[in-house]
């Protein structure tokens, strides 16, 4: 599958399932689909509430109707499974909104290039200005443009 046509596909399941989740009261936090050359495709849905804490009759739920949303508007041409659960405790932060959201919370933040000497950074988020991230690590403060980290994450 081409890369463009993988990113189609998740424009047009986003578009199709978003509006359901907020209806509900539930946060897409993450789609992802994936094609392997042979086998099944996967469809995986990263839900939960704002603020934190969906249930596991909540997930049941959404896969339950998000499955039959999916049977009656087909959007995948060939047959894949579908996974929905939460994000986790080491959620990925995705979104500008995740940075604000989680301020004052550990992280973990990998850089696409060696930052202030190292490439993974570990400290307390400070929050989202001018697309810097603020970081306190080892009781300093440290910036780094959202544009140069390539994987964030809530961290215990």
């Amino acid at each position: 599958m081409e890369v463009m046509e993988k990113k189609e596909i998740i424009n047009r399941l986003t578009e199709l399932i978003q509006p359901y989740l907020m209806a509900q009261g539930v946060e897409l936090v993450e789609l992802e689909f994936t094609q392997p050359r042979r086998g099944r495709a996967t469809l995986r849905l990263f839900v939960d509430r704002p603020g934190g804490g969906i249930t596991l009759d909540e997930i049941t739920r959404v896969s339950r109707v998000v499955g039959e949303l999916l049977d009656v508007h087909d959007p995948i041409s060939s047959s894949y499974t579908l996974e929905v659960s939460s994000p986790g405790l080491t959620r990925a932060l995705k979104k500008p909104q995740d940075y604000e959201r989680y301020t004052g919370r550990l992280v973990r933040l990998t850089t696409r290039t060696p930052w202030e000497g190292k490439q993974v950074h570990r400290g307390i988020l400070k929050g989202l200005a001018n697309e810097e991230v603020s970081l306190e690590e080892d009781r300093a403060l440290v910036r780094i443009p959202l544009a140069e980290i390539a994987k964030a994450r809530l961290d215990l």
